[in-house]
């Protein structure tokens, strides 16, 4: 029996090692902490962490999880907080002098206004979507620089893929529409924003959903974080995606949760570099909540 357990002790560390040898991890001598080659991870490329609520508490490097390391994933996260404004300010476009953060900047402002919406969310919005190309098309379908599906733009009567600036003017319809749905169901204004942004990614159908049963579970249907966020999430599971109130069946929430969090994180790092424009009173974004993202510099969009 000792020498299964010596066994078994001995393959577990060799497996651990052999896992942690391809990764950029090294122990800090004078401390019990992880440290990671943060350089060495913006060569490699794009680097995923998600959320607080759910098992996926560890790195994501292109589909291969690079380990469990919860408490370092946190202390990495605040580095970037510190580096993003840096990193923003090198990208091609961003200038201090005219604050540009795309080609479309002037375009982003005329309609975003149209929506009562800070210039510098749609344009977090638009990163999201597209990173500012006109003609990127997703394996769905959807087109251009807010990523519309052709559908949608025959509803509005608009031909997304004619112009950057058709394809903008249908999603600010999209928008528009999402505010109609959710404007009489979410009181606060900060709120409605995460509601509506998370509608862009998913349809209105999937949070309308999470929202029911958020609010058979005693949680607030108000709310994002900690509640209308954690039920979107738990569609993926058959206990709820077949639950009664649930309408639009099946659905993997994460995207759509993380969509909320990288595009309003996303403009507070605007807004930090960007001077608000007095013109323009927009909602905005409070706490971020449990989560968060973290990218190499690749992968921030400017």
């Amino acid at each position: 029996m000792i020498k299964k357990l010596i066994f078994l002790y001995v393959f577990l560390v060799t497996v651990l090692i052999s896992c942690s040898d391809n990764h950029p991890v090294s122990k800090n001598n004078n401390s019990n902490s992880v440290s990671f080659d943060l350089d060495s991870i913006r060569e490699r490329g794009k680097l995923i962490a998600v959320t607080d609520f759910n098992s996926t508490n560890y790195f994501i490097y292109r589909g291969e999880p690079m380990g469990f390391h919860y408490k370092p994933l946190k202390s990495f996260s605040d580095h970037f907080k510190n580096a993003r404004s840096s990193i923003i300010v090198k990208s091609d476009y961003y200038s201090l002098n005219t604050g540009k953060v795309s080609e479309y900047d002037d375009m982003i402002r005329k309609f975003s206004a149209s929506i009562k919406w800070d210039w510098r969310l749609l344009a977090s919005l638009i990163c999201q979507e597209s990173h500012f190309d006109p003609n990127v098309e997703s394996y769905a379908g959807a087109y251009g620089l807010m990523q519309i599906m052709p559908v949608t733009g025959r509803n509005f009567g608009i031909d997304i893929t004619s112009s950057p600036e058709n394809n903008m003017k249908a999603g600010i319809l999209y928008i528009n529409w999402l505010h109609s749905i959710f404007g009489p169901k979410i009181f606060d204004e900060n709120e409605r924003l995460n509601f509506i942004l998370a509608a862009y990614n998913a349809g209105p159908g999937h949070v309308l959903d999470a929202m029911k049963l958020a609010e058979k579970n005693g949680m607030d249907p108000q709310k994002w974080d900690g509640n209308v966020a954690l039920w979107l999430l738990k569609k993926s599971d058959p206990q709820y995606y077949n639950d009664i109130v649930v309408k639009n069946g099946y659905f993997r929430g994460t995207e759509s949760v993380n969509f909320v969090s990288e595009v309003r994180e996303r403009f507070e790092r605007y807004k930090n570099i960007i001077p608000e424009e007095k013109e323009t009173r927009a909602s905005s974004p409070g706490d971020l909540g449990k989560f968060f993202l973290i990218r190499s510099e690749e992968a921030i969009c400017h």
